[in-house]
């Protein structure tokens, strides 16, 4: 029971810990409901779906991968969620990159995309709060190369809508294909966050001429295994330092490049590979969460 309430979702944000505890009292998750992130910007959810669950619960999602963006992305900076579903990280990186800045989102499910639209929607209607980067949402999903392919999703995508995959097998939901070396063209990305349930190595493949050239300067991604050495191995072949993302109740913990990184059981293995570590880990490795 104890575990269940020392994290420092709640001692950071003790409030947080008290909304958990009056929203059980009701008994129910509302289906849709408008939350303010820690960070103030408004996120529209359902709260009976795995991610929307956790924001419900603990105001964010994948504690770690928030809080590196929070720290790498910078004014000014141009910025990719590939895989952004609601648009929880894609609220940090605009938030951080400022009025100067720019997010690209992808997100190729139809019903995910159109609650992704809603969400930056809501952020560009923020009001007095901080000015946003501009927001490019895609309904197109990131491969190796362009053209199209179909979505596959399991018996559960209902209740975990960050499952959807690409599949070359035809299903109902066909979707067209771009690539990171088509949306970057020249220009040079400060992060680049993947999270695609398995088609990792897809996007970076789709980016070679982006890795080759080192404009991409750090790249945040899902690695579960059997992929995660193969992944770690390939970003170190462009010159990139690997790590794993975790963390415990005093901030982040990183972890070696094949190594499963620190987090509970509800949270999937992330990791980061950066051209600059030396700039980037000191960063990282300061303690305390300040996206909370």
């Amino acid at each position: 029971m104890l575990e269940r309430w020392l994290k420092p979702h709640y001692l950071y944000r003790p409030g947080q810990a008290g909304r958990r505890l009056l929203r059980a009292l009701t008994g129910s998750l509302p289906r849709s409901a408008v939350v303010t992130l820690p960070w103030g910007l408004p996120l529209l959810i359902d709260a009976t779906e795995s991610i929307g669950r956790q924001i419900w619960h603990l105001g964010v999602h994948d504690l770690a991968v928030g809080e590196t963006l929070w720290r790498l992305v910078g004014r000014g900076d141009l910025a990719l969620d590939v895989g952004a579903n609601l648009g929880h990280m894609t609220s940090i990186m605009a938030l951080r990159a400022g009025p100067s800045g720019r997010v690209l989102c992808f997100e190729p499910h139809p019903e995910v995309y159109r609650r992704l639209e809603d969400n930056v929607a809501l952020f560009r209607r923020q009001g007095s709060r901080p000015a946003l980067a501009a927001i490019e949402p895609s309904r197109s999903a990131l491969g190796a190369a362009a053209g199209a392919a179909f979505l596959a999703t399991e018996d559960y995508f209902d209740r975990q809508r960050g499952t959807a995959r690409l599949t070359q097998a035809r299903t109902p939901i066909p979707v067209s294909v771009t690539t990171l070396d088509a949306e970057l063209r020249e220009r040079t990305a400060a992060v680049v966050k993947i999270d695609v349930e398995g088609g990792e190595m897809d996007v970076l493949e789709g980016g070679a001429e982006a890795l080759a050239a080192g404009r991409i300067r750090s790249i945040v991604y899902e690695g579960h295994p059997p992929a995660r050495r193969r992944l770690a191995e390939h970003l170190a072949s462009f010159g990139y330092h690997v790590c794993g993302l975790g963390w415990n109740l005093r901030g982040l913990v990183l972890s070696g490049p094949a190594e499963a990184p620190h987090v509970p059981p509800f949270q999937p293995p992330n990791f980061l590979a950066t051209l600059d570590p030396d700039l980037v880990l000191p960063r990282l490795r300061h303690r305390g969460w300040q996206v909370l």
